[in-house]
């Protein structure tokens, strides 16, 4: 096979010795030399007193064993009055809850059984028929005003309704088209399978010849819970309390009276009013009543107080919480339940107690009491027993309050300054002063750690400093294996513009480079890994996990040249030499960890993922590009960026064939490069097919969309070599490199 040399040309620069700054960790033993010696400068305290005195000091202020006793003993005098009174004021809720909830029931339930008995709700249907039962029906809202709607349904799925209009939430309303000054809705809902249709008016007990409007509908009354409870019972049923979804969200529960000969009268039984009455019993003004079910979450609650409102404890959701579900476990008709519980820094008694069934269903009654608001009356029963003991609270509790704060500012200072050194945020440079002798001393160990750490962060990778403050196990020797992706960069030239400029001036300039790389590869995720003469190498998913990381690096190689197109023509204005970036990027699997002796250590990796990463680096220089990426790269990052395949090459020493791809832009300017890339598909399939005249006039032909371009010159001469030179047998389109 025919090994085509390297294009004819100037040959690619001699490298320099590498001079490494690299990231290093000195072993304890030798961190007292050599280090930048960093004094701290803090004013110290008058003076300042020993916090076992401080403490000496607030002790004596504390509560006498004889005080604290004859409160204890108070306080267990009147806890079993306020247990009695409790329980007293819980059975008077239970008693009036059972009364509204029974007796409003039952006399509801008791006029739908006088309805059922009657020959106008019988099996027969018809408009005379449905005329009354509508009368009837409207009259029995009229008289019971807890009655939201009453309707019957009869088992060939025929249903008569008529409920209040105020009833009807907004978006009801506006269903059924309801006039302003409506009172009641009068609906029919009739017929069979795909005929079936439901028709509805307003006010009018006789279904007027004008003004009704109707629908199809899959509604069936014989689906409904009323009517399957009340056949099964075959007596009157209630369902669960739920919210009405046509009631603007009203709580309540249906029931339902069968008919002789067939059927069910049922009616929605609005349980509004219940939380007034809940409001009404409330234990303190702070506690909580609600009402549940046996089968359902706590539906019936009293109101919370008005944030407004003096010692109103407003925030109790998770109080309300706690309470729904121990009333939801609830069970057994003689089931009682007390809990002590602290929440939101206040103490709750929870009760939760049976209430008498109604209907088969039965009831539990929940109460939520703040402690503090049951023992009020007991607290000033106990201060005017003890006022020589309450004398020594106060007291007690001023000076616990001034030594507190005089403690916890400064207290809150130092949490406040090693949280910043923590975040590596060294911003804080003002020490904190304090007049207790180990908060002072503690206050010059945190500011000698912060210097201490400023210093060895420049250094070394805030982010690696980061991973070892969390980790310090993890700084022995070793590493793990991981995929990487690593970049390369070099200044084009650099061997000819150090010879022209002093070094200090070449060392100052070189700072202000890697500080622009330098911002551009952290923006990005990256880690610089060291800086080798004028180049930087980095590497992406070490030491945090990045599955973004081939992404990040690319972003971050754009960025690089970017940052480094900017810098170089501002130098070219002001008449000094510019820097031209070159960057290689290359991913694949390595060894990243601690690597070096025990008493010195490098955070670094190794694996051929370098190498190649430094060769697509250098690579640039024979193809005039800026950023060389290899197949992997290219493939893992193919939707994000915009690429042009270069070429497939063996390295000089290497026997490796690889795929080398130039990042070209962002997806997002994608069709700007569309044309020209396009052309250089077509010349490159020719150069790949062997056809190098064809594929040098494309070339030549892409060359004029993009003036300057590199690769296109250097292919234009290689094509041209390739053909002066004739057939090539086995041409496979690999170009092997003679030389570095």
């Amino acid at each position: 096979m025919p090994r085509p040399s390297a294009p004819s040309g100037p040959t690619p620069e001699t490298e320099q010795p590498a001079t490494e700054m690299r990231l290093e960790a000195v072993a304890p033993e030798q961190s007292r030399s050599g280090g930048p010696d960093v004094k701290l400068r803090a004013r110290r305290p008058r003076f300042t007193v020993r916090f076992s005195v401080s403490m000496l000091i607030l002790m004596a202020l504390i509560l006498l064993p004889l005080s604290s006793t004859l409160l204890w003993l108070g306080w267990r005098a009147v806890d079993a009055q306020e247990q009695r009174s409790v329980d007293l004021r819980m059975n008077t809720l239970y008693n009036a809850i059972s009364d509204f909830i029974g007796d409003g029931v039952r006399v509801d339930i008791a006029a739908a059984e006088a309805l059922a008995e009657t020959s106008d709700f019988s099996m027969s249907s018809g408009g005379a028929r449905d005329e009354v039962r509508r009368r009837t029906l409207m009259a029995l809202l009229t008289r019971h005003s807890n009655l939201a709607a009453a309707f019957a349904g009869y088992p060939d799925g025929h249903l008569v309704y008529v409920g209040r209009v105020s009833f009807l939430s907004n978006r009801e309303r506006q269903v059924f088209g309801a006039p302003k000054d409506a009172v009641f809705l009068f609906r029919v809902v009739e017929g069979q399978g795909t005929d079936r249709r439901q028709s509805w008016w307003f006010d009018a007990v006789q279904m007027p010849r004008d003004g009704v409007q109707t629908r199809p509908t899959d509604f069936d009354p014989r689906q409904r819970p009323w009517y399957i409870e009340a056949m099964r019972r075959q007596g009157a049923a209630l369902t669960d309390p739920y919210r009405f979804a046509w009631s603007a969200g009203g709580l309540g529960v249906s029931a339902g009276v069968p008919i002789d000969g067939g059927g069910v009268i049922g009616f929605d039984f609005n349980l509004g009013t219940l939380s007034q009455l809940l409001n009404e019993y409330k234990i303190t003004p702070n506690s909580i009543i609600g009402l549940a079910t046996d089968v359902a979450d706590l539906v019936i609650e009293s109101t919370p107080c008005q944030p407004e409102s003096p010692g109103c404890l407003s925030n109790d959701g998770d109080v309300r919480q706690v309470l729904r579900t121990m009333a939801q476990q609830a069970t057994g008709d003689h089931y009682r339940a007390e809990r002590t519980l602290e929440m939101n820094g206040h103490d709750y008694r929870f009760i939760v107690q049976a209430a008498s069934p109604v209907y088969g269903k039965s009831m539990m009654v929940a109460a939520a009491v703040p402690l503090a608001e049951l023992s009020a009356a007991s607290r000033i029963l106990l201060v005017r027993a003890a006022i020589a003991a309450a004398v020594t609270v106060i007291v007690a509790i001023v000076a616990v309050l001034g030594v507190s704060l005089f403690l916890a500012r400064s207290m809150a200072r130092l949490a406040a300054k090693t949280e910043r050194i923590r975040e590596l945020d060294f911003s804080d440079r003002i020490p904190v002063e304090s007049r207790i002798t180990e908060i002072s001393r503690l206050s010059q160990a945190v500011e000698r750690m912060r210097s201490g750490l400023e210093v060895f962060g420049l250094y070394v990778s805030k982010q690696l400093v980061g991973e070892i403050m969390r980790s310090p196990g993890s700084t022995g020797l070793g590493g793990t294996r991981r995929q990487l992706t690593v970049m390369f960069t070099d200044i084009e030239g650099f061997s000819r513009i150090s010879e022209s400029i002093e070094p200090e001036l070449l060392t100052s300039r070189l700072s202000r480079y890697f500080d622009t790389l330098g911002g551009a590869i952290a923006a990005n995720h990256g880690m610089i890994d060291k800086y080798i003469g004028d180049g930087v190498m980095a590497f992406w998913n070490a030491p945090q996990p990045d599955s973004d990381h081939v992404v990040h690096a690319c972003a971050a190689a754009l960025e690089v040249a970017r940052s480094s197109r900017r810098l170089a023509q501002k130098w070219r204005k002001l008449g000094r030499p510019p820097f031209n970036t070159r960057v290689g990027l290359h991913t694949g699997q390595a060894v990243v960890g601690n690597v070096g002796a025990r008493q010195r250590i490098n955070y670094t990796l190794v694996g051929a993922v370098a190498n190649q990463a430094s060769r697509l680096e250098n690579l640039n220089k024979a193809y005039g590009t800026e950023i060389l990426a290899s197949g992997d790269v290219a493939t893992a990052a193919a939707t994000q960026f915009v690429w042009r395949p270069v070429d497939r090459i063996v390295a000089a020493g290497t026997t490796e064939v690889l795929d080398i791809h130039e990042l070209v832009a962002d997806i997002g300017q994608a069709k700007r490069f569309a044309p020209f890339l396009e052309k250089w598909r077509v010349a490159r399939d020719a150069y790949i097919a062997g056809r190098f005249a064809d594929a040098k006039r494309d070339f030549e032909s892409a060359l004029a969309l993009k003036e300057g371009d590199g690769p296109c010159i250097a292919f234009i001469s290689r094509c041209g070599q390739l053909s002066d030179a004739g057939p090539l047998v086995g041409w496979d389109g690999v170009w092997r490199f003679e030389q570095k």
